[in-house]
């Protein structure tokens, strides 16, 4: 592009010369009383108009439009020559040629073979006007006339000319689309490289999560050993109490319920031990027989403090894929707060009474499976409510304070759900909710 703007524009400084001069002669001609007529300052004006607007053109970078301007120009320079001396003066044929040249420069290849057809179709027609007698052009600077031999001859010429400035304009196309190939090769190596660095950018990113990943289990190391604690702590509990049964009732259902939980905390630990190797023990289990074993275990906790477990298992089986162990963590957490929300028995209390009980239900949908646990103890007061999950927040004396932000970790981190606390209830109503995931109805 920039070398047809420098031809052009040395194609245009040059007009502009030669009209100057031309213009020049004239007008100095025609004061000196020559042979230069009236229609030949009209000419001379005319074209020096003509270059003006092409200089106004170039000004506005019109480029194009000058171009086209530039040819034309041209073009009728060497059509007034041929009309007014004839098709054979050399003057004209060679401003053709060069039209057709620059043309295919100036343009396109395709131009310059226009430009030969409208060349060769102004010999043409002159010539036949001058046969025909409707036309004589001056010939008095040649002995010989014209005839349609020769305006062939010059079409033959000005085609040659025209053909091999289109073939080289086309390699000049060729060259340009090979560099403009070659730019989008380039691009797309680009795209590649930068691919490729984003893949080694996400590589060192997920190098990064490992690392921050073994740092999470370090600290997962001590929160479940605090989880371990906590759970041994309810489970010891219970234990104890069934002991104390054994003891004063000789009971043979309380062994069998102390031989149950022992047997659950040896199944506590080596889940705690596999979850520190990082190995998370998943597995399919039915949600409602693990809420019954929790519930069976607590049972007699509940019967010490006087709370009645309202709880009405649905008659079939709801499984789901997880840790069995940790689902039965956070609802034995749970419970036992609820139990717990009632504080200590008053001597010779009902044992069930209407304020003295906790409910466990549960629902499903295509979605979620929600299980809700509600007690009507002592409550939470509002201002602690903000409080409720977060680590080392308790309301009991003896409490740890971790309980319920073990619990809505592990619904968050190994199902997926979420643990909340109804606020408009009037009562304590905790919530659980678990995304639906390879559940099955009656077993199948």
């Amino acid at each position: 592009m920039r070398n047809v703007e420098a031809v052009y524009k040395t194609v245009l400084l040059g007009t502009y010369g030669v009209v100057t001069v031309i213009s020049g002669l004239t007008v100095v001609g025609f004061a000196m009383k020559h042979e230069q007529t009236s229609g030949s300052l009209v000419a001379c004006g005319l074209a020096v108009l003509y270059v003006l607007a092409m200089r106004i053109l170039a000004l506005q970078n019109r480029h194009q439009a000058v171009a086209y301007f530039l040819v034309a120009f041209y073009m009728l320079l060497a059509g007034g020559l041929v009309w007014t001396w004839g098709i054979n003066t050399p003057l004209g044929l060679l401003i053709f040629s060069v039209v057709i040249v620059l043309a295919g420069i100036v343009l396109t290849a395709r131009h310059a073979l226009l430009t030969a057809v409208v060349a060769g179709s102004l010999l043409i027609g002159i010539q036949a006007l001058t046969v025909l007698g409707w036309h004589t052009p001056d010939m008095s600077w040649t002995g010989k006339e014209s005839s349609y031999g020769d305006a062939v001859a010059y079409c033959v010429i000005f085609g040659m000319l025209a053909l091999i400035s289109w073939l080289y304009n086309r390699e000049m196309e060729r060259s340009l689309l090979q560099a403009k190939q070659a730019e989008i090769a380039l691009s797309l190596q680009k795209a590649t490289l930068r691919q490729k660095v984003k893949q080694r950018t996400d590589q060192l990113h997920r190098v990064q999560l490992e690392e921050m990943q073994q740092m999470y289990r370090f600290a997962e190391l001590g929160q479940l050993g605090v989880t371990l604690l906590h759970d041994l702590a309810n489970y010891l509990t219970a234990l104890t109490l069934e002991i104390e049964g054994l003891q004063s009732q000789q009971n043979s259902d309380a062994i069998t319920r102390a031989k149950e939980i022992t047997g659950y905390l040896e199944e506590l630990v080596e889940s705690t031990r596999a979850r520190l190797h990082g190995d998370t023990k998943k597995q399919t289990f039915d949600i409602i027989r693990q809420t019954n074993e929790v519930v069976t275990f607590l049972d007699y906790k509940a019967t010490k403090a006087k709370v009645a477990i309202d709880w009405k298992p649905p008659a079939e089986v709801w499984n789901y894929t997880g840790d069995s162990t940790c689902f039965s963590q956070v609802i034995a957490i749970i419970v036992s707060n609820a139990i717990d929300a009632y504080g200590k028995p008053v001597a010779h209390q009902p044992a069930h009474t209407e304020a003295n009980r906790l409910s466990i239900a549960m629902q499903r949908n295509k979605s979620y499976i929600t299980i809700i646990i509600s007690d009507w103890g002592k409550g939470i007061a509002k201002n602690q409510r903000k409080h409720l999950f977060k680590p080392f927040h308790t309301t009991k004396k003896t409490g740890l304070g971790i309980g319920l932000f073990i619990a809505r970790q592990t619904v968050v981190i190994n199902f997926g759900g979420d643990i909340m606390l109804n606020a408009r209830s009037d009562h304590t109503e905790f919530i659980i909710k678990l995304p639906a995931q390879n559940k099955s109805a009656n077993g199948q």
